[in-house]
């Protein structure tokens, strides 16, 4: 998600030729309609889409906290040049709307946010598809997320999450794999560099 806010506040708002698709028509009733309460924790990214800005991570994490009946904290946090290397930490924020909680915003700076849509969820609330697509002038730029509880995905379920998101012609071409070994309590323990925007 920095990602996308990285992007986003780059880039003008635009009328695009190319536009991102509806949220209700590449998501589940599921996570449409998620517990933001149950949501809310800590999501290791196991395998995304990066720019810049995650180049080189590891031990990627979020840390989603409910801060209002419809507002959240959402807290990035990873690792460069080792599990126990420093935290590089950047403090998020974002909203959903009651009536469709699984769509929601997020951003750093002031008003300026990117789309955060949840698209599924597996398990009980154990894995999660995070997507968010940031439309250009003749092109769109699409950001997919495979998050867990855990630092990592089941091989049978990480295969349902492609699926799910191929079956929606979201394209994984640019996923890889965040490196986790050595992650959990261990990195945790690591200070932490915040960064101020």
């Amino acid at each position: 998600m920095a990602r996308a806010l990285m992007l986003a506040a780059l880039l003008p708002t635009v009328s695009a030729f190319v536009s991102c698709p509806a949220y209700t028509d590449i998501s589940t009733p599921k996570a449409q309609q998620l517990s933001p309460q149950r949501y809310q924790g800590l999501w290791y990214e196991v395998a995304s889409a990066n720019i810049f800005l995650a180049k080189g991570c590891q031990c990627t994490n979020y840390n989603f906290t409910l801060a209002g009946a419809a507002t959240f904290s959402d807290v990035f946090s990873c690792r460069k040049g080792g599990p126990s290397a420093d935290a590089m930490v950047l403090p998020l924020h974002g909203s959903f709307e009651a009536d469709m909680p699984g769509k929601m915003a997020e951003g750093a700076v002031g008003p300026v946010t990117a789309p955060y849509w949840v698209l599924d969820l597996w398990g009980d609330y154990e894995y999660s598809l995070v997507y968010s697509c940031v439309p250009l002038l003749v092109a769109k730029v699409e950001y997919v997320y495979l998050f867990s509880r855990t630092p990592q995905i089941p091989a049978g379920v990480m295969q349902e999450m492609r699926a799910f998101a191929a079956a929606r012609n979201i394209s994984l071409a640019a996923v890889q794999d965040v490196p986790m070994e050595g992650c959990g309590a261990k990195g945790a323990a690591a200070a932490a560099i915040e960064i101020q925007v």
